[in-house]
């Protein structure tokens, strides 16, 4: 039986979404009847991760640990395979519904000081659709007396139709990589195409493994990748220009009927491990936010 988390439907013309309280996580995109997200499974929280937003940071901090404002901070490690904190802490609050109507939502969710992030930040995430998609827009406030460090992030898995990823075509306008040791912390950057992970003109996914972070974006606007499957349909997910670095991850369930059926395409505010390299970070005074947007929409005809 699905668990007891509130989910809300929104629609407007050929487009519908689904948004759990939990995490404001994105459950579900449909185009015409058509899945543009995967989420197989409403019977566990996240799937991994699946549609969550990541804050204050999104993917890894190495060691579960970094200085800031002088002090050393120890969070808690919920990644023991690989010793790290992962995708932040406000993904477990159930969120607060602010405003809601029949094709939006707006949640917010505050992050209360606690040992590891001693900082008080106030985040929303509001979902609307409309006739080219639906767009995304996640800020974070910091709503504490000192400094703040900070970033943003969400965690959708996307699909172009049924069976593997391996017969999608990529269009990812980065150039650059970076490069990561076994913890899948970043150890410097190489161009794309060194490693074989050069998107940049569209080209078919085949049988690479992919869990990067990517960056170098070669559009001078709001950038956007763009995947489909054989027939031409797809999707295409936009950001903002303030995020820097997109993670993307085909679904490794070697072991699972799931197996490289989705791709996570997260764009992000800051680097992997950027609590600790500062590569992105941002430093957020009393009063000052953090925003980032996506917009979702389909590729092809219905």
């Amino acid at each position: 039986m699905p668990l007891d988390i509130p989910h809300h439907r929104l629609a407007a013309g050929p487009y519908e979404a689904v948004v759990s309280e939990l995490g404001a996580a994105l459950r579900g995109v449909r185009y015409g009847g058509r899945d543009l997200l995967f989420d197989r499974s409403q019977t566990v929280p996240f799937p991994r991760y699946a549609g969550a937003v990541l804050a204050p940071w999104p993917n890894r901090i190495a060691g579960a640990r970094y200085r800031f404002g002088g002090r050393d901070h120890h969070l808690p490690v919920d990644e023991p395979e690989r010793g790290t904190a992962l995708h932040g802490l406000a993904l477990w609050d159930r969120w607060r519904v602010e405003e809601r109507d029949a094709s939006s939502v707006t949640l917010s969710d505050v992050v209360w000081p606690r040992p590891g992030y001693p900082f008080t930040l106030e985040v929303r995430a509001r979902y609307a659709l409309g006739p080219d998609g639906l767009s995304v827009e996640l800020t974070a406030a910091n709503r504490g007396r000192g400094a703040a460090p900070a970033g943003l992030s969400a965690h959708p898995y996307f699909t172009a139709g049924g069976g593997a990823c391996d017969d999608w075509t990529l269009h990812l306008p980065c150039t650059e990589v970076l490069t990561v040791d076994e913890r899948l912390i970043p150890t410097g950057r190489k161009p794309a195409a060194e490693l074989g992970l050069d998107f940049t003109a569209p080209r078919p996914i085949g049988d690479a493994a992919i869990d990067h972070a990517f960056t170098g974006a070669a559009a001078k606007e709001a950038p956007a990748a763009v995947l489909t499957g054989p027939d031409g349909r797809g999707v295409r997910v936009g950001w903002s220009a303030g995020c820097g670095w997109v993670q993307v991850y085909t679904l490794a369930l070697p072991d699972g009927p799931d197996h490289r059926r989705a791709v996570a395409i997260e764009p992000m505010t800051c680097a992997p491990d950027a609590f600790n390299s500062g590569d992105g970070l941002a430093v957020l005074e009393p009063g000052e936010r953090l925003s980032m947007e996506m917009a979702v929409a389909a590729v092809g005809g219905d």
